[in-house]
């Protein structure tokens, strides 16, 4: 895992759908109890919410869409200025 500025990491995660060498990305706060990690399976793919908000979303078939990307980041990293994130 490497830690990152916020806003760099928030490009990578807006951006990971386009990326084909990437199967997964996973945002962690610097303490690692919330997570934001963006995944690809055989439905299609799947964005996982882990902290304020428990949830996960399944985009078949389909790019992600940024706009839920960009507010499940907010939502989780409201205050966070150095994000941990882990590439697959």
């Amino acid at each position: 895992m490497k830690l990152m500025p916020a806003k760099q990491a928030q490009a990578k995660l807006m951006n990971a759908a386009a990326n084909k060498d990437h199967r997964s990305v996973s945002l962690f706060t610097f303490k690692r109890d919330r997570s934001v990690s963006l995944h690809h399976d055989e439905n299609g793919w799947v964005l996982e919410e882990h902290g304020f908000e428990d949830s996960s979303t399944l985009f078949a078939n389909a790019k992600p869409d940024k706009r839920l990307l960009k507010a499940a980041f907010k939502r989780e990293f409201p205050r966070s200025n150095k994000i941990y994130i882990s590439e697959s």
